[in-house]
């Protein structure tokens, strides 16, 4: 008995209105993920969007074995490694905080901390902020993740904890154009827009006055007299609002802080 076959000639349109309907069901799902509740904004760029809409359920899995993998990878300190998992977790996971939060504060502070050089330090911190920012692109109503940076940008850059800070600050301004105290008035007031899991609001407030106070002292170091008393009279004026706000002032140190301020002003003004 003759057996009959399509001719190969009309398995090619076949494929084509196969192929065309798998990209259609691909382009749907990626509208969906990007317009739908798992997609907060719709700022993610396709193919970021396209391991979301192909893993499905299993994405979870996968994210769990990448964190799995990236702890590895720290204790055996292969750091650039590590690196490139932490954006394909931030490519799985783009609305997840913790994701650029964690991995930010790994770069800025554990990984920079394993180097000696401070070259070394300062490539793995502008590195960690550079990985931070880009999440805040992605989620830039999350006031935790605004709050980080803009903590990052004051604790690393200032704190006596690190011996090169001043290193910090100058690299920073002469590789970006930055100004460390700048951008974390801008980051920290920012998140003040926003709802916060991780900090109250009243600390947010207090570390706005806690960056200009320690941005006057710094600029007074540098000997920027002007820079350092513009900076105390914001500091002044922000404490000032924050006692309007909260009366009680937790803790009792609005009003000291306010006091020394004042004696600092006075100061700075008679050497201006």
């Amino acid at each position: 008995m003759k057996k009959y076959s399509l001719p190969k000639i009309a398995i090619i349109p076949l494929l084509i209105v196969l192929l065309l309907s798998g990209l259609f069901f691909l382009q749907y799902k990626i509208d969906h993920f990007r317009r739908g509740p798992d997609a907060l904004h719709t700022d993610l760029a396709p193919l970021e969007v396209i391991p979301t809409a192909l893993l499905g359920s299993f994405r979870g899995i996968l994210v769990d074995l990448l964190w799995i993998r990236g702890i590895a990878r720290y204790e055996e300190k292969k750091f650039y490694e590590l690196l490139a998992i932490n954006n394909m977790i931030a490519k799985l996971q783009p609305h997840f905080s913790a994701v650029w939060i964690f991995q930010a504060w790994n770069m800025c502070y554990n990984i920079a901390f394993e180097w000696e050089s401070p070259e070394n330090k300062w490539r793995w911190i502008k590195a960690g902020l550079e990985f931070a920012e880009k999440g805040a692109t992605r989620n830039p109503t999350n006031g935790d993740l605004l709050f980080e940076i803009g903590y990052i940008y004051f604790h690393k850059f200032d704190s006596k904890s690190f011996q090169y800070t001043s290193y910090y600050r100058k690299h920073l301004k002469e590789e970006t154009g930055k100004d460390n105290y700048r951008q974390s008035l801008y980051w920290v007031r920012k998140s003040l827009n926003y709802n916060t899991l991780l900090r109250k609001r009243i600390v947010i407030e207090r570390t706005v006055c806690h960056i200009l106070w320690h941005a006057s002292l710094q600029a007074e170091k540098d000997g920027k007299q002007k820079e350092a008393f513009s900076y105390a009279n914001e500091s002044k004026k922000e404490w000032n609002a924050y006692l309007k706000r909260h009366p009680d002032d937790p803790g009792g140190i609005a009003g000291k802080f306010i006091e020394k301020i004042s004696e600092k002003m006075l100061q700075l003004e008679q050497k201006v």
